[in-house]
């Protein structure tokens, strides 16, 4: 009896790891196309969001925006290349800090006197998902 219940306990036991493994239910990135790039989306604005709040912005671009962020004096610049969002500062290589698949975007456009609308897309061949981000900034 014990070892047809420890048995049967190693079988459930296998049996779930391979689902898990199989549907990526504890991945860091998701498997599934739509959740993926939903994620891509989420992770990005997390990003801004911890970025622009405050920020001065001192260029904007309908694919660039330069600023500075609070507390600081130096002027950074968020792009889209390959789609990956880049932080780069005067005089420093950039680093990327977001990934929104390959033909992933982020634009940026003034919406009043302190408004700053933030419309990122994550898209792969598979999937797309778009979301927009509205935050208070100060315009230099």
């Amino acid at each position: 009896m014990f070892e047809t219940l420890t048995l049967t306990t190693i079988l459930l036991l296998s049996f779930f790891f391979w689902q898990n493994q199989r549907l990526g239910l504890t991945a860091a990135v998701p498997k599934d196309p739509n959740n993926r790039v939903e994620f891509y989306c989420s992770e990005c604005l997390i990003s801004l969001k911890g970025l622009l709040p405050k920020a001065a912005v001192l260029e904007l671009n309908d694919k660039t925006l330069c600023f500075t962020p609070t507390g600081s004096q130096v002027a950074h610049q968020l792009s889209v290349q390959e789609g990956k969002l880049l932080l780069s500062q005067v005089g420093a290589p950039p680093q990327s800090i977001s990934f929104l698949g390959a033909e992933g975007s982020v634009s940026f456009e003034k919406v009043s006197d302190s408004g700053l609308a933030v419309t990122v897309e994550a898209k792969t061949a598979e999937a797309s998902h778009r979301v927009g981000l509205r935050l208070e900034v100060v315009y230099a």
